[in-house]
């Protein structure tokens, strides 16, 4: 706010008066100059936080909420949020005209689209014994680290992790948190030692 005489933006507030509509909320304020000692009125509106649909996966469930945000903020993909005490990851935006977006103000969206990040990551493992595939899901901490030449004991296979793909790639050495990684890759080795067991994370 700037004074109409001599363009200061320092001012003292004489009188303030908040007024609520549907859609705004409106402060009238008469602000004295500090400069020039012109007294004048002003306006600033602010929006209200409107209510946004947003579907939280969990694994293979999803749910339908509402959660409050400002029209005029900008949101975006790998965004945290927290959804009515959950904290969720948006992972897509739907626009009011039917388009997949990675970031938009929200007063251009009609869903979000996201997942929890308050339960295990689910992570697929695939052994492979020469063409027969053996197929599981298991539930990880998410920060749990996976390695390519991991040695790892699920159930009665012991098998070595060759490659993992992530949600972005597919890699065949270094690591990935189970948070990223939609499926472990490996191979039966005739070992008795392993660096860890999966058997009790199966679903």
């Amino acid at each position: 706010m700037k004074c109409p005489i001599c363009g200061s933006d320092s001012n003292e507030i004489l009188k303030s008066k908040m007024e609520k509509s549907k859609s705004t909320k409106s402060k009238k304020l008469v602000l004295k100059c500090r400069e020039c000692g012109t007294v004048y009125k002003d306006i600033v509106k602010e929006k209200k936080p409107v209510d946004y649909r947003i579907i939280i996966s969990e694994h293979e469930k999803s749910k339908k909420e509402f959660i409050k945000l400002f029209p005029e903020d900008l949101i975006q993909v790998g965004e945290i949020l927290d959804a009515n005490g959950t904290l969720v990851e948006v992972n897509s935006l739907e626009t009011k005209r039917g388009s997949r977006a990675t970031k938009s103000i929200l007063e251009d969206i009609e869903t979000i689209w996201a997942s929890s990040i308050e339960i295990p990551a689910r992570v697929g493992i695939s052994i492979d014994f020469k063409g027969r595939i053996l197929s599981k899901k298991v539930d990880m901490p998410r920060d749990y680290e996976f390695t390519v030449g991991d040695i790892v004991k699920m159930g009665k296979h012991i098998f070595q992790i060759n490659s993992i793909k992530t949600i972005d790639s597919k890699i065949r050495k270094g690591s990935a948190l189970a948070s990223d990684i939609k499926r472990v890759y490996g191979r039966p080795v005739k070992v008795n030692h392993f660096n860890y067991d999966l058997t009790r994370k199966v679903v």
